[in-house]
């Protein structure tokens, strides 16, 4: 099926893709030649993007693996690192001497590229771009021309920097003529990795491939999605990749539809911790872009994303959504890395008109008073606020796809996200943040919307006809903190520093202590005349509560904080620093 809906998208996106044979591959520098091969400019492939030098991606022919003591005969058709392509010798650093090996190799290597560039030329001979590149090649001349460049010395500080070839007066380079791109169509599959066979995805027959492309993106290195490297998995005799026959063709369309939606900023790829997802549609759809926002927000206005996912997926309850882009499929895909293969740690398909419906509720669960200056939290912040120091490594690795999970079937929040996030809140001394306040309320709600007692949902804000022991005990934690405040002005540790722990786990140990602290501050107040509120207020809430509990379950711990931060945000209606965001 993942595979199925990966060919599916390239055959959408074959004109954004690369052909067959080829792949994206990161080219800093061109080399730019006449059709004499005289070398005239190296040209940099750089590109400014949010204020940042990036190389520009460059289709070539895509890359075959190289590696062991004889990995200086394999090289690329037209392009390669400056030791195929200009017999540059291997440098720690580009002021420094060569030494005799590293000489030796780039001699190899570059003897390797020029058989393979005559090779080209005379199955091409029609091409004078191939021609062009022979020539400069087989030229002492024009390579030390090139090496004389101004431009060449910044090509030395990229480790293994990749170059390719452009005729001057020209706009693609000599790798993607069509006579180059035909050629390598029709360039036969090794036997060793190729033999007859049914593909799975297409039900033809054909050649089915034993080792599967690589997809970069998920590990430190390239690795395949679909892999056997041990014995104990081969069936029937049959090993690698025949355990499971997939086509040449088939092979090719779902690696390079998978590299390009995990490319370097891919506006449908988003990572929370060692996981990397991936989302796209049957069809082309604004959804495949908004639902990273969901997730990863935007830097530059993250309401902004937010609000125009609700708008879109709110037709979905007036009817507006009628078109026929409703019942078209939806895939999320989370990929993690493995030791020798990528791991599918998550994998959902629905449609677009449901998955709308769920994130719009989604957006609803997640609303909270302090929007209208913080917006609609993404779900990496979310998940952040669960985690040390606010960092992605120390979020819990089965919890984003979990969550991820309930958001799109619309189901129950994970209890471990509860857990978590009520135990940063004790961790940091009380620290109830807008995000967190946000967590706690879309998990309890979804509770009580799939449990059978039939409890009231939560309110975005202050709800003064709550009666449930754990909200209304974080209330009046609230106000006690805010009586003392403003009986010892200057203060820098309040009654939350010291026993918001406790207070939120053991009422009855801890309550009593802070009601009498409570009398002191309320006699001190008066002899200003100032603040009665506070004491009308507590009067109110305690009316509320018949006793203070001994003990206070996982449940009303995450109503003691949203009691206790709408509390704050009541107390608090024109200071935004109370809700912080983090």
């Amino acid at each position: 099926m993942i595979l199925q809906a990966l060919c599916d998208y390239y055959d959408r996106k074959h004109d954004e893709l690369p052909p067959f044979g080829f792949e994206e591959k990161e080219i800093p520098f061109i080399i730019v030649i006449n059709e004499q091969g005289e070398f005239i400019n190296l040209e940099s492939n750089y590109a400014l993007e949010d204020g940042k030098r990036i190389v520009k991606p460059m289709r070539v022919p895509r890359a075959s693996g190289r590696c062991g003591a004889k990995s200086y005969e394999t090289a690329y058709p037209l392009w390669d690192h400056y030791g195929y392509v200009a017999k540059q010798p291997k440098l720690a650093k580009p002021t420094d001497q060569p030494t005799e090996k590293a000489l030796d190799d780039a001699q190899k290597q570059h003897d390797s590229f020029k058989r393979l560039t005559k090779q080209l030329e005379q199955a091409l001979p029609g091409d004078i771009g191939i021609r062009a590149v022979n020539l400069f090649i087989n030229s002492e001349v024009q390579i030390e021309r090139l090496k004389a460049s101004e431009t060449w010395q910044e090509s030395l500080k990229i480790k293994g920097c990749n170059l390719t070839f452009r005729l001057a007066g020209q706009q693609a380079p000599v790798c993607q003529s069509e006579q180059v791109i035909e050629w390598v169509k029709q360039q036969p599959i090794p036997e060793a990795n190729a033999q007859d066979g049914f593909c799975l995805i297409t039900g033809k027959k054909g050649k089915v491939v034993r080792l599967h492309n690589s997809i970069s993106g998920v590990s430190q290195k390239p690795a395949p999605l679909a892999a056997i490297n041990e014995p104990a998995y081969t069936s029937h005799g049959k090993e690698k990749g025949f355990n499971f026959p997939i086509g040449v063709e088939s092979s090719f369309k779902y690696a390079a539809a998978l590299n390009h939606l995990l490319r370097k900023r891919s506006q449908t790829k988003f990572r929370i911790a060692d996981t990397s997802y991936v989302c796209w549609a049957e069809k082309a759809n604004v959804q495949e872009t908004l639902f990273t926002s969901l997730i990863t927000g935007l830097d530059d206005d993250p309401d902004n994303g937010a609000v125009a996912i609700k708008s879109l997926f709110a037709t979905i309850h007036n009817g507006a959504y009628s078109s026929s882009d409703g019942r078209d499929a939806f895939f999320v895909l989370g990929l993690a890395p493995n030791s020798a293969r990528i791991v599918v740690r998550y994998w959902r398909v629905g449609t677009i008109a449901k998955f709308s419906e769920n994130l719009a509720q989604w957006f609803t669960d997640i609303d909270m008073a302090g929007r209208d200056h913080y917006g609609y939290p993404s779900l990496k912040k979310l998940l952040r606020a669960t985690a040390l120091q606010y960092k992605d490594d120390n979020i819990a690795p089965n919890l984003p796809p979990t969550v991820i999970n309930a958001i799109l079937s619309g189901g129950r929040l994970p209890e471990t996200l509860l857990q978590a996030t009520l135990r940063r809140v004790k961790a940091e001394l009380g620290h109830v943040t807008y995000v967190r306040a946000c967590s706690i309320k879309a998990t309890l709600n979804r509770k009580y919307r799939f449990s059978a007692t039939n409890q009231r949902e939560l309110t975005v804000s202050l709800n003064h006809d709550e009666t449930r022991p754990g909200y209304c005990l974080g209330r009046l934690f609230a106000l006690l903190e805010k009586l003392q405040l403003k009986a010892q002005t200057g203060i820098k540790a309040t009654i939350r520093d010291r026993y918001y722990s406790s207070a939120s786990s053991t009422p009855k140990t801890v309550f009593g202590t802070l009601m009498r602290l409570s009398t002191h501050h309320l006699s001190k107040l008066k002899k200003t005349g100032k603040d009665y509120y506070l004491e009308k207020e507590i009067e109110e809430v305690m009316q509320l509560i018949s006793e203070f509990p001994s003990h206070l379950n996982l449940e009303n711990q995450g109503l003691f904080a949203i009691g206790y931060y709408h509390q704050k945000q009541a107390l608090y209606p024109t200071n935004k620093k109370q809700g912080e965001e983090q």
